[in-house]
């Protein structure tokens, strides 16, 4: 699939912004108190159609990771969720997928220990994708406010500037500028085992 990046009008990318805030504005922090239980509850939400129109379309599917025992996904790719964005413009479409790793909290404030685990999980997603992404999920108030960070920049220890979940998926996902569009991890990521991986990951 060739590489590509979409510069849709305000209407879309405008759009876009509003389907993610309704599904974090949807979710009571009361109900899903855990991290796992969040992430899940925020991806089940954010699966669907964010625009269509006659300037194209916008889709995302989510998969939410197998996290349970030694071989489970999550233990083997480092990753919890999968988002994989469908864009056209009318003319071209586009497929690109998107691994994260969830964090409750702020990056900013984990021990030693857990940052280190999660160098771990960002290394091991590196394995399938040369950009991966971290969701910081900070706490407090009566929504939560989740927003991606750039895996690499955790993982070299730089600087890094935190984006709102609205605002990376319209900025990033939406124009396609993040993700892989390697076809077999594309279509691997659709499956919560990510059996397929170990085949597509000798293709990298």
């Amino acid at each position: 699939m060739p590489k590509h990046a979409f510069k849709f009008p305000r209407e879309v990318t405008s759009a876009v912004k509003a389907y993610v805030e309704r599904a974090i504005r949807s979710i009571d922090p009361c109900r899903f108190e855990q991290e796992s239980q969040y992430t899940t509850s925020l991806i089940t939400r954010l699966e669907g159609t964010a625009y269509q129109g006659e300037l194209g379309f916008v889709r995302f599917d989510v998969t939410a990771m197998n996290d349970r025992g030694r071989s489970s996904a999550e233990s083997i790719w480092g990753t919890d969720f999968a988002l994989t964005a469908t864009v056209s413009d009318g003319q071209t479409t586009i497929e690109k997928a998107i691994l994260m790793q969830a964090k409750l909290g702020l990056i900013s404030e984990m021990t030693a220990n857990k940052r280190a685990k999660l160098k771990e999980q960002i290394q091991k997603m590196r394995r399938v994708t040369n950009a991966p992404k971290v969701m910081e999920i900070p706490s407090g108030g009566l929504f939560r406010d989740p927003r991606v960070i750039s895996g690499l920049r955790i993982l070299q220890d730089h600087p890094y500037r935190p984006l709102r979940l609205p605002e990376y998926i319209a900025s990033r996902v939406t124009t396609t500028l993040d993700g892989t569009t390697n076809t077999h991890i594309v279509s691997a990521v659709a499956e919560s085992s990510l059996k397929q991986l170990k085949i597509t990951a000798k293709f990298l």
